[in-house]
C-alpha cells in the first residue's frame, strides 16, 4: 500500500513541478531577455525600440470557424495552408499607466512567491507521509497552506493576464479575430489548490471523529 501511495505523490510532485516549472520558466524568460537587451546597448532609444521589450502573449478566437482568413507556409509541399491563429506573441508597444504596470508586476512576483511556498509544504507532505505520519493536524495545516497558495498563486497569474489583455485591448485590433482570456489561464494550478483543500478537510473531519471517539471510550 505504501508503495502505490509514493506512486500517486510522485505522479502528484509532476504534475505540481510542471505547474511551477512552467510559472517559473516565464518569469526568468522575461528577466533574462530584458537584462540581456538593456546589456547589449547603452542607448536608451535603441532599448526601448528592441521588439523583445514589447513582446505580449494572447490568445485569439476566430469569430467564424468556417472562414479561414490566413495561411502559413508549409515547407513540404512549398504551398501556403489556410490557417487559424490559436496563440500569437507579439511586439505591441502599449501605453500602461504606473498602476497597471505596478500591478501586473507585483502580481507576477506574488505568483512566484506562492508557487514556490506551495512546493515547499508539499515536500513537507510528503515526507510526512514517506515517514508513515499521515493522519495529524500538521499535515491538515500543510494541505490548507498549500491549496491556499496554489489558488492565491492562479489568481495572481488571472490579475496579471487581465492587466496585458487590458492594455491590448486598447493597442492591438486583428481583424477576424477577437481575444480570449482563458485559453492563457493555467487552470491546473486551480484545480489542484482546491482539491489540496478538499482533502485537508477530509483529513480534518477524520481526526476529529477519532478525537470524539477517542473522548467517548
Amino acid at each position: 500500500m505504501k508503495r502505490r501511495l509514493n506512486i500517486l505523490c510522485l505522479l502528484v510532485v509532476l504534475v505540481l513541478g510542471y505547474s511551477v516549472f512552467d510559472a517559473l520558466y516565464q518569469f526568468s524568460e522575461g528577466f533574462f531577455t530584458g537584462i540581456k537587451i538593456a546589456t547589449s546597448s547603452h542607448d536608451k532609444n535603441q532599448i526601448l525600440s528592441n521588439p523583445a521589450m514589447n513582446m505580449k502573449m494572447l490568445a485569439l478566437v476566430p469569430d467564424d470557424f468556417a472562414t479561414f482568413s490566413d495561411s502559413v507556409y508549409n515547407e513540404k509541399t512549398k504551398t501556403y495552408v489556410p490557417a487559424l491563429y490559436d496563440q500569437l506573441i507579439v511586439s505591441v508597444k502599449t501605453k500602461p499607466n504606473l498602476w497597471e504596470m505596478l500591478g501586473s508586476g507585483l502580481a507576477g512576483l506574488f505568483e512566484l512567491i506562492f508557487a514556490i511556498i506551495s512546493v515547499v509544504f508539499f515536500v513537507k507532505l510528503i515526507i510526512s507521509i514517506n515517514k508513515s505520519d499521515i493522519f495529524n493536524w500538521k499535515n491538515v495545516r500543510r494541505l490548507r497552506f498549500l491549496g491556499g497558495a496554489l489558488i492565491l498563486s492562479f489568481f495572481c497569474s488571472v490579475i496579471s493576464i487581465c492587466i496585458t489583455n487590458s492594455e491590448l485591448s486598447e493597442a492591438l485590433s486583428i481583424p477576424g479575430y477577437s481575444l480570449h482570456l482563458s485559453e492563457l489561464l493555467s487552470v491546473l494550478t486551480l484545480v489542484l489548490g482546491i482539491v489540496s483543500l478538499l482533502v485537508g478537510e477530509v483529513f480534518a473531519i477524520g481526526l476529529r471523529l477519532q478525537e470524539e471517539q477517542d473522548l467517548t471510550i
